[in-house]
């Protein structure tokens, strides 16, 4: 029964910020908060998102490096020690 509740959050919470922001005493409250939190979703998408991409490739180019075989010869397979 529980768990159905949880496809509704998303609703409560559309429902309740638009309530919050269109009271102007706690639209004035809540906007620090919002302007805070896409303040760090803009640092996340200027830092973040480059920051795991670069890692990603020089990931990829890593294992691509690994992954190919160098070969040598072989002069002799006998061991010539005296």
């Amino acid at each position: 029964m529980v768990r159905y509740f949880y496809l509704w959050t998303p609703v409560f919470i559309v429902l309740g910020t638009i309530l919050l922001l269109t009271s102007p005493l706690l639209a004035l409250i809540a906007l620090p908060f919002v302007l805070l939190l896409v303040l760090a979703l803009l640092a996340w998408v200027l830092v973040g998102v480059p920051y795991m991409v670069a890692r990603a490739v020089a990931r990829r180019l890593h294992a691509h490096g690994a992954a190919r075989a160098e070969t040598a010869a072989v002069l002799s397979s006998i061991d010539h020690r005296d």
